[in-house]
This record gives structure tokens, sequence and C-alpha cells, in this order.
């Protein structure tokens, strides 16, 4: 019921970092009996290992803050929405990638919302556009669920939570979505696309805090659904600002950033100095996409 976290990338910024830094490239940064490991060695190592990924996207984020700005706020607001998705288990899947709550902020958060706010600068928000969209919107909603594989489970919740059981204690103690579990069953907020069609349905059918829905089946599982927060569509006036925010989050996506970073990185004039590092912005430079449409035509 949640998005999947995908880190496309282990944090070692910081070890790039010391082994450019230092007086010389044969300062030892390990010392042992059997010979040291100095600066250039670990940088050359790294550098096999993933350099094309860093540079590109250490000098990727040098072109995207020429022209778009993210605040220390903007990103700890995006790290807030991970913690109130993922809770407890947070710490471990960043860990297990690589990450510290600082590096993931400052790489990976920080590299997602330039990139998203290079993908918004080409999107249409006039007032024609957002009315549209306004038409089928709908705002976004908070509810908590508990999640189980089986019916019969599921149906001695249901009547446990309709007499009055506590909602959130028998969602930490029942269900099945473990990153929702232990925050009681509560879900980030969300909107009409952002969930499974029967889930989402159910959900938006209930209007009032405290409303239960039925057991609900969907390829996931066997779901009861509490309603904690339904706002009601006012006007497009009132409603505008939410509604550009949810308009441009449908139209950026993995492709559209993309597509935005290739036309900065046409007009960046960007020179490899380094020939071990040639390929590492062939997915920015049309490179990949034309090596694809060579090999779709061949077969």
């Amino acid at each position: 019921m949640k998005k999947k976290l995908v880190l496309g990338m282990v944090s070692m910024m910081g070890l790039f970092s010391l082994a450019a830094c230092g007086n010389s490239a044969n300062d030892a940064v390990v010392e042992t009996k059997a010979g040291d490991v100095t600066q250039q060695e670990l940088y050359d190592a790294m550098k096999a290992k993933v350099g094309d990924q860093y540079v590109s996207q250490i000098a990727m984020t040098k072109i995207l803050e020429d022209k778009y700005k993210v605040t220390d706020k903007e990103i700890d607001a995006a790290y807030k929405t991970f913690e109130d998705q993922y809770g407890d288990q947070l710490a471990s899947m960043l860990q297990q990638s690589g990450y510290t709550e600082k590096s993931f902020k400052s790489d990976y958060l920080k590299f997602d919302l330039l990139s998203t706010k290079a993908a918004e600068a080409s999107v249409d928000t006039s007032d024609k556009a957002l009315e549209a969209y306004y038409k089928t919107w709908q705002p976004n909603i908070t509810v908590e669920h508990i999640l189980v594989a089986d019916k019969a489970k599921a149906d001695d919740l249901h009547k446990k939570v309709t007499s009055g059981g506590n909602f959130e204690e028998l969602a930490k103690a029942n269900s099945t979505d473990t990153g929702s579990a232990t925050q009681g069953g509560k879900l980030a907020p969300f909107g009409p696309g952002k969930m499974l069609p029967e889930f989402e349905k159910a959900a938006y059918a209930l209007k009032n805090k405290g409303d239960i829905s039925p057991v609900i089946k969907t390829d996931a599982g066997y779901h009861i659904i509490k309603m904690l927060d339904h706002p009601a569509k006012t006007t497009f006036e009132k409603d505008k600002a939410q509604v550009k925010k949810d308009y441009l989050a449908t139209k950026v996506t993995a492709e559209s950033k993309t597509a935005a970073l290739e036309k900065l990185y046409k007009k960046a004039d960007v020179k490899i100095d380094d020939k071990d590092l040639k390929d590492a912005f062939t997915q920015y430079d049309g490179s990949a996409s034309k090596a694809a449409d060579e090999s779709t035509t061949t077969k």
C-alpha cells in the first residue's frame, strides 16, 4: 500500500571528498605493515566502481543549482514524508543502502528535488490547465488501515474495531503492512490514483472522521480502513494551491525528469577530461536512447 523506496546509489560522496583532499595523491589514508593505501589508490578504486555514477550526479547537481534552488526546509519536508511512510524501518533501510540521514538528504533528496523542479519548469500551470484538472481533482485524504492475508481474520478484526476495539493497537499487533503497522496503521495522505483501485474507492467512500469501511479485498490482501481526515472540495480559487501541487505531481515522472536533465546537459557545454569517465553522461547526452533505438531497429 505504499510506494517502494528505491535508492539508486550507495552514498560514497564523503569517500570521494577524502580521496580528493590532502597534499599528495601518495599520502596514505590507511597504513599497515603490509603496505599503505594511498589517496590515489582509493580514488582509482572508487572511480572504477562507481565513478561514472557519481561524477555525473555531482556535475548535474552543479548544473541544476545554477538554475534552481532547494532549501533545507524543502529537504527536511521531503525527508519527513519518508519518515511518515516507513516509520521505524527507515533508518535500517537507509543503512542497508549505505546512507546516513545526513547523506540521504544531501545526496539523494537534494538531487531528486532539483530534478523535480527542472521537470516542473516545463509544465503548463496556467489557470486553464489547472481548471481542467480541477474538474476531476479530489483533496488528499488520510486514513489508517489494517492489512491481513486471511478473510476470516479480517472479519474477526472488523468486529473488534466496530465494537469499540482500539484500531491503532489492533493494527500494530496484526497488520502485515509493517511500515504502517508501526504507526498504528496510518498511511501518508494520498489522492486519486495513488492506491490500488479497490482501496481508493473504499477509502474515499468514508466521509467522516472515525468512519470504518467493510472488509475490502485487493491484490495485497484484506483491508479494514478507518478515516482520519477527509477534506471537502471547495472552490477552485480556495483549492488552487493544492490543485497546482497535485497537478505537478501527476506530470513529473522519471521520464520527464530525465528529459529535463538532458536539455540542461546539452546547454551546459560539459567536457570530460578523464577518459576513464567518458561514458559517465550517456544517460543525458542521448547516447543511451540512440543505442536503444538502433537495437530495436536491427531486431
